[in-house]
């Protein structure tokens, strides 16, 4: 038997693909786009031979045996068998089907390529003067120079970045939404502005377009804005990354959506994946559970207070409705806080007022020094400065510390 990496550079690494099950999406000049499942990689020729790289992360390129090993480690495999004993089983099997080598496969029509090749730099054109998008004045220089970019019908472009400062995917502005670019891998990503020598602040976003409104309001200088498509594990670490890199010790907050709810779900989600934090978040398709150590006396003190107060205004409001209070409907949409073993469990009912009331509590008693919470006073950022441009406002502007969050 041969060991199974002398013969791995025969294998014709595009029929290898198409072998264990993946879909052919795209065919260029310079790559093809392979997807299976949720997982999309990118295919190309170089002077090492055919190489993949998946799209999030393209800086690291990868041959046939990295892909037959990916393949059997999500196989189940007989009783005594360990990796290396699936990985050389597919080897074996792969190695004597002719129509997966090069030798049967001689023209991949591929061109070569260099090594540090991307394919998302091909979905980009410069922003241009005369084009549709109301972005180019503000992309000529500062912040967002080099940040906004054009696709191929016009549509403006926002470049994502992993950890390793490789753009894998874009957000795209739609006009009524802003979403991830075809195969993007908004999920290991986020957007951000150019980091200037001297830093006030980090403002995060849930999108660039916002930040984009955001900084025509108030023309921050010294500041870095971000944007985060989804919030998981990958996404929040390339964030603190930037906080560490830059020294900053205040994080901005200003998540929006459609409605307010969007946005205050979003903050009660950020705050779960905070460096050091504790607090934990599970839901229902009714409730929202929240847990997190119940620090000083004084600051479970001042939060239950204000929770108690919210219940109390929720029950007098109902009896303006109705003659007689129903304790089992006023359960369901009260905030309930509980003791256990040094804890807060706080039970919360997927509303928007009642999720504010807790997202305010927690940052007012226990993050206040390290978190500003920023909201629009209309749906999102973009609204905010569309219904404020074209009114004289001059000696009347409202100071950004008036749109902190407040109840």
């Amino acid at each position: 038997m041969d060991h199974w990496l002398t013969k791995i550079h025969l294998i014709h690494l595009p029929k290898l693909f198409e072998y264990l099950g993946f879909q052919l999406l795209r065919s260029e000049d310079t790559y093809l786009l392979f997807k299976k499942g949720g997982k999309h990689c990118i295919v190309i020729h170089t002077e090492k031979g055919y190489l993949y790289y998946t799209v999030q992360r393209p800086q690291e390129k990868l041959a046939a045996s990295d892909l037959i090993t990916a393949h059997v480690s999500k196989m189940e495999g007989a009783k005594e068998e360990l990796i290396w004993d699936k990985v050389s089983k597919c080897y074996e099997e792969v190695i004597q089907t002719e129509s997966l080598l090069i030798a049967n496969n001689p023209n991949s029509g591929l061109k070569m390529v260099e090594m540090d090749f991307n394919h998302f730099h091909s979905y980009r054109k410069p922003l241009e003067e005369s084009s549709k998008t109301q972005f180019f004045q503000i992309a000529q220089n500062g912040p967002f120079t080099g940040r906004i970019f054009l696709s191929e019908e016009g549509d403006p472009l926002f470049p994502l970045f992993n950890l390793q400062n490789e753009v894998c995917g874009y957000f795209r502005d739609m006009g009524k939404e802003v979403v991830p670019f075809g195969e993007s891998a908004i999920g290991h990503s986020l957007w951000y502005s150019n980091i200037p020598k001297k830093i006030d602040g980090l403002f995060l976003f849930s999108n660039p377009k916002e930040a984009l409104a955001f900084h025509k309001k108030f023309r921050l200088e010294n500041v870095v804005y971000l944007a985060l498509g989804t919030l998981n594990y990958k996404t929040t670490n390339i964030l603190f990354q930037i906080q560490r890199i830059t020294k900053v010790d205040k994080l901005y907050l200003s998540f929006t959506g459609q409605g307010k709810i969007e946005g205050y779900l979003r903050d009660l989600q950020l705050l779960t994946y905070l460096q050091g934090s504790k607090l934990q978040l599970t839901h229902t398709d009714r409730t929202l559970m929240v847990r997190f150590p119940m620090g000083s006396d004084r600051s479970f003190t001042r939060l239950y207070d204000h929770i108690r107060r919210y219940n109390k205004a929720l029950g007098q409001r109902m009896l303006e409705y109705t003659k007689i209070i129903d304790q089992n409907t006023l359960n369901k949409f009260s905030i309930l806080v509980s003791k256990d073993n040094g804890d807060i469990r706080v039970r919360l009912p997927i509303e928007s007022h009642a999720i504010k009331v807790l997202v305010w509590s927690y940052y007012k008693y226990y993050l206040n020094k390290t978190i500003d919470i920023l909201k629009p006073r209309s749906a999102n950022w973009y609204v905010e400065w569309e219904n404020t441009c074209n009114q004289v406002n001059e000696g009347k502007e409202v100071p950004l510390k008036e749109y902190r969050i407040a109840l």
